[in-house]
This record gives structure tokens, C-alpha cells and sequence, in this order.
């Protein structure tokens, strides 16, 4: 039998890789191993100190980078750090050494950062008002820097910033420079205040304010806010503004409306002023560079708030700011329009404008847009309407009925201490005495007179003064903007359900056919006293209420309820009340001459008749 092939034993060549490979289909392999075999052969004594000399060069490129990027780090530290300088000097002199070393560095996009921080820096701590010098060197710096990185690739969007900020300052120095001349005082000036000059109607008063920007005249508008503008001219005429500053600005844009002066923005003053009687001397010594002899002090007074509803606001307009304690009030606190909003109509009322026109009234806006923070050296009354009176009618604080403008404010008392006064010129006042203080009320009586009467009658009987109560409050919060954050439905304090003896009488609604009542334009808003009542429009009788926030669906045509007054002092107390505390008393402090009884229909007649006389009890006539 022959051998079997697979029997037969593998026989190698001499060289066995090359064998091997065949066997196994590997040959462009072995084709490879043959080529490099060969290269290295005859250039390795080349190529490996090639290969070595590329990777040191790599892992020195990366040491070095590595060294670069910690020394740029850093740099950016101290760049930042020289950036929270919080005064001129030490920031120069902070920036000079670092920017030094960035110089050594190198580093063209670093040496740029450090100059724009420096120069927003420099712009940040160039406060109003602006002192020339500093804002020279603040507007050579920022020159400095758009001549060398202006056009620079890469940095447009830096270079943008600090060219609007340059723009600003430069034009404010310009300003400064134009009018460095028109303003022959400092504010260590002694006010020289010229001689009043008499005008006939219809000539307004002016006003004017000698300001570290310049001056400005305002025309006030005597016909449309008379008692504002008296309060503003006898407010100058005691110097209530010299030594004072414009020292709140008040800017708003559709994107971040605030509640007062949305889309508007406005320079105040006035907030505190100088008490009267403190003379306006020139500061000495180490005092000179301060206001030595200004007192800071609130305005004593409020009055009603008033401007000329027919007049629109413009760019140099004036207006009151509302009391903030007491919106419906104004105080001594005004602003200038220096951008004007249709907004400002639903909350202000112009008092006046700035008189003039064509160039002198271009100049004088450009003081208007610069008096954030100005100084108001002094203001004088330039001319008054010849026959005019302006003393105001004020709310003195602690004093509750409107007065006269006094030399000396009327020291402070509780609204029911006072004795009754008889007026047939002005609206009949109560005063609702609680354990917290005096709630001091204003009655409507050439518009609810029937109302009023009732209410009179029932206070002059002593109704009100034995076992009555708030018995109800409905809503929470106190202050205007808790209670609208409450929610929905309405916030009353509502009482005059007394248990000593009951009142068996019913009386019109004057809210329904009463062209007086839709003329004044009578609504249940905040602060207003109304008559409660069933679902019958016509059963009120003794019950009241005070609204707390404005609720305008109880006035709706088919069910109005009646306001008959409104609070002028002691909101806040109302708002303090909780069910059933006690009214203390009501009393009448003021009312007009003649009887105060209503026509009211008692329960077994069908007619409307006069109201019954009812004699207080005998425990209450000795008080």
C-alpha cells in the first residue's frame, strides 16, 4: 500500500519565514517586514534622531504653552483685581503696574483687555456731579483707547462700548466747558435773590432754580393748579429747595415698566429740604466742602394733589410727586419730564413748564438732561400774578382739617378734640374715634346731600357711641399692595349696627338718578365711604362701610351702592381693623348752618317724609 499524502512530512526550506508565510497566505506581509527591514537598514541612523528631535519638540511646545497660559491666567487676575479700584487715583496707579507687565508679556489681546477694563472702570467711578478734571482725564482715556484698538479685527464689540461711553462724557464735558462761564456762583455762594416782579393776568408765576448746571426757569400754571402752585411758590419763597440736590432719577422702558413713571423718565427733588428759617451762609473751614448749614427735613404739610389736566407733558415739564403715605396727596417732592410717557397722564398732572422757547429753550433741556445729582444752589420767585394769595390750603401732619399755610405749624391733637366749626363754603368733616386713633372722614354733601344728612343726624343722636362695632371685615392685607395681591372681591370695614335702640326708617339711594352723583363721577374706590344695604336699592338706613380697595362692581347702573364721603386721615387704622372692635365715638366737627334731618320713610307709611328728631339718651348729653 503506498503512503498516504497527508502521511507525507513537511519539508522546510533553509529560510523558514519565507516558507512559512506561503503556507499560511500571508505574502504581502511578508512583502512589508521585507521593505522596512531594508529602509531601516539603510536610513535609521538617520531617521531616529529625526523622530526623537520631533517629539522633544512636541512636549516642549506643550511645556511651554502650558507656562504661557498660566503667566496669561495670571495676568487676567491682576487685570481684574487693578479693576476693583474704588477710586481714581489707585486705579491709575494700579493699571500703570499691571499693564506693564503685560507689556512684558506680550500678548496684544491681553494688553487690549487691560486697557478696556481700565477705561470702563475709570468711566464707573466718574460719579456725578462731575468734577472737570476727572472728567477730562476719564475722556482722554477712553480717546486713548478707541485711537489704538478702535479698528482693531476681533475687538469691535469692546471698542462699540467704550465709544458710546465716550460720547456721553465727552459731551458732558463739552457742556461743562460752554457753561463754565454762565455760572457766576459755587455752592458756597451766598443766595442773592432778586426782587419779586408784579404781573396781571393772565401772567403765571415763574420760578427759578439756580442750579450747578445752569438755570432754570418754569412757568406755573396758576389756572389749572392753583393751590399747587402756591404751595410751590411759597415752598421757594422759603427756601425750602436751597442747598438741596435733583437726587433721584426715575427711568423706565417698555421692557421694565415701574408702576409711576413707565416709558418715562424724570429727574426728582424736594424730597428733603431746608426747614424755615435756616439761613443760607457761606460754609467755613473744614466744613466748606459741605452743607453745613442744611437740615434735612420732610415737608410739615401735604395737600391735595392737583395739576392742569388740560396740559400735556413734554420734555421740561413739572409736576408734584404723590405723597407716598398718602397718594391722593402731594407734599414738597416734584420732578422734571426729561423724557415724556402718555403714561405720566394716568397718575400726574403737569404744574408747569420750562418758559422758554426756540435756542434758549434747546439750552435749557440740556440742563434738563443733566441735573441727576446737580446741586440746587438756591430758587427765587421771579414774578407773581398781581392780586394773588399764595398761601395754600394744607393738611398740617397731626392736624386733621385743612388750613391756611401758617408761619409755625399747629401743634399735633386727635381730630376730635376740635370744637366744632360752622362753614357753609366747605364739606361737612366726622371723625370715627377708635381705640388705635381718629379716622377723619370728608362728607360729600353737594352731591349725596340726603346721604349726608342721615348720617349727621344719626352721629348727633350719639348712635354710633354705645355698643357699636365694625362687625364685619371682609378681605386681608394691609397697604395698598398686599391688599390688591389678595385677590379677587372686595376689602371693606363696615359697621353702624348699634344694639342700644334701632332705627326704624329707610332712605333714598342717591347713586341712582342723581346727575350730580354721575357728574363728580362717585365710585367705590379705595378710601371712600358708602351706605350698605339689603337687595332693596332703597333700604339703607344706619349701616356703613369704607372701602379699602377699589371694588367697581358695586357700582354697576342696576345696583349701585352710595358713596357718600371719603377718608382723608387714618386709612391705615381702617386697615388695621378686625371684626367687631369697638368705634369709640363719632363726632361732627364741621358742618354747615341749618337742620341736618333727611327724608327717609318709615316702615308703616308709604311715603317719604322728614326724619323724626330723636334726642341722644341722657347718658350721653353730659359728654
Amino acid at each position: 500500500m503506498s503512503q498516504s499524502k497527508y502521511k507525507q512530512p513537511i519539508s522546510a526550506s533553509a529560510d523558514k519565514h519565507r516558507d512559512l508565510v506561503p503556507r499560511t497566505g500571508l505574502g504581502s506581509g511578508a512583502i512589508f517586514v521585507e521593505s522596512a527591514g531594508k529602509f531601516l537598514g539603510t536610513y535609521g541612523k538617520i531617521l531616529v534622531p529625526v523622530i526623537l528631535l520631533l517629539i522633544v519638540a512636541v512636549f516642549t511646545y506643550y511645556f511651554v504653552s502650558n507656562i504661557s497660559g498660566e503667566s496669561n491666567k495670571k495676568l487676567r487676575m491682576q487685570i481684574d483685581e487693578a479693576a476693583h479700584a474704588d477710586k481714581p487715583d489707585a486705579l491709575k496707579d494700579k493699571f500703570e503696574t499691571v499693564l506693564a507687565d503685560v507689556e512684558k508679556d506680550g500678548d496684544d489681546d491681553l494688553l487690549a483687555y487691560a486697557h478696556f477694563r481700565w477705561c470702563i472702570r475709570a468711566a464707573e467711578l466718574t460719579t456725578r456731579p462731575y468734577q472737570l478734571d476727572q472728567l477730562e482725564k476719564t475722556t482722554a482715556l477712553l480717546a486713548a483707547y478707541l485711537e489704538k484698538f478702535g479698528e482693531t479685527k476681533g475687538l469691535e464689540g469692546q471698542a462699540a462700548k467704550v465709544k458710546a461711553i465716550h460720547g456721553q462724557l465727552a459731551d458732558d464735558l463739552k457742556f461743562m466747558k460752554d457753561n463754565a462761564a454762565k455760572l457766576p456762583f459755587t455752592k458756597d455762594t451766598k443766595a442773592d435773590k432778586p426782587a419779586v416782579k408784579s404781573a396781571a393776568a393772565p401772567a403765571n408765576p415763574i420760578v427759578v432754580f439756580v442750579t450747578s448746571k445752569g438755570n432754570l426757569r418754569f412757568e406755573l400754571f396758576e389756572d389749572g393748579a392753583a393751590n399747587a402752585v402756591k404751595n410751590m411758590v411759597s415752598l421757594v419763597e422759603e427756601g425750602y429747595f436751597d442747598r438741596t440736590d435733583f437726587d433721584a432719577l426715575e427711568f423706565a422702558n417698555k421692557f421694565n415698566p415701574s408702576p409711576d413713571f413707565r416709558y418715562a423718565t424724570v429727574i426728582k427733588a424736594g424730597t428733603e429740604g431746608r426747614p424755615k428759617g435756616v439761613k443760607l451762609e457761606k460754609p467755613t473751614g473744614k466744613e466748606k466742602d459741605e452743607k453745613a448749614d442744611v437740615v434735612p427735613k420732610k415737608n410739615s404739610y401735604t395737600i391735595d394733589y392737583e395739576g392742569d389736566n388740560s396740559r400735556e407733558f413734554q420734555a421740561g415739564t413739572i409736576a408734584f410727586s404723590r405723597d407716598p403715605d398718602e397718594t391722593s396727596r402731594a407734599r414738597a417732592e416734584f420732578f422734571v419730564v426729561v423724557e415724556p410717557s402718555p403714561a405720566l397722564r394716568t397718575r400726574f398732572a403737569p404744574l408747569g413748564k420750562l418758559a422758554a422757547t426756540g435756542d434758549e429753550l434747546a439750552a435749557q433741556l440740556e440742563i434738563v438732561k443733566r441735573l441727576d445729582q446737580a446741586t440746587i444752589y438756591y430758587a427765587y420767585v421771579e414774578q407773581k400774578r398781581e392780586g394773588s394769595d399764595y398761601r395754600p390750603r394744607v393738611y398740617y401732619d397731626g392736624w386733621p382739617v385743612p388750613t391756611v399755610k401758617r408761619d409755625e405749624p399747629p401743634k399735633p391733637l386727635r381730630f376730635g378734640e376740635l370744637p366744632l366749626e360752622m362753614n357753609d363754603k366747605e364739606n361737612p368733616l366726622v371723625v370715627i374715634e377708635l381705640e388705635s386713633g381718629d379716622v377723619l372722614i370728608e362728607l360729600a354733601e353737594d352731591v349725596t346731600p340726603n346721604t349726608v344728612k342721615n348720617f349727621i343726624s344719626l352721629i348727633e343722636e350719639k348712635f354710633f357711641n354705645k355698643d357699636c362695632s365694625f362687625y364685619r371685615v371682609e378681605g386681608t392685607g394691609q397697604g395698598v399692595v398686599a391688599i390688591e395681591r389678595a385677590g379677587a372681591g372686595a376689602r371693606i370695614v363696615q359697621g353702624g349696627r348699634a344694639s342700644n335702640y334701632q332705627h326704624d326708617y329707610t332712605i333714598k339711594n342717591e347713586a341712582v338718578d342723581n346727575s350730580r352723583y354721575d357728574e363728580a363721577r362717585f365710585r367705590n374706590r379705595r378710601g371712600t365711604i358708602a351706605m350698605a344695604r339689603t337687595n332693596d336699592l332703597h333700604s339703607a338706613s344706619t349701616e356703613f362701610f369704607v372701602n379699602l380697595k377699589d371694588f367697581p362692581q358695586w357700582d354697576k347702573k342696576s345696583s349701585p351702592y352710595c358713596v357718600f364721603g371719603r377718608v382723608l386721615e387714618g386709612l391705615n387704622l381702617l386697615e388695621d381693623v378686625k371684626a367687631n372692635d369697638k368705634i369709640v365715638s363719632v363726632k361732627v366737627i364741621r358742618k354747615r348752618t341749618g337742620e341736618y334731618l333727611p327724608e327717609v320713610k318709615y316702615k308703616d307709611k308709604g311715603a317719604y317724609e322728614k326724619k323724626k328728631k330723636v334726642d341722644p339718651p341722657k347718658d350721653e348729653e353730659k359728654k
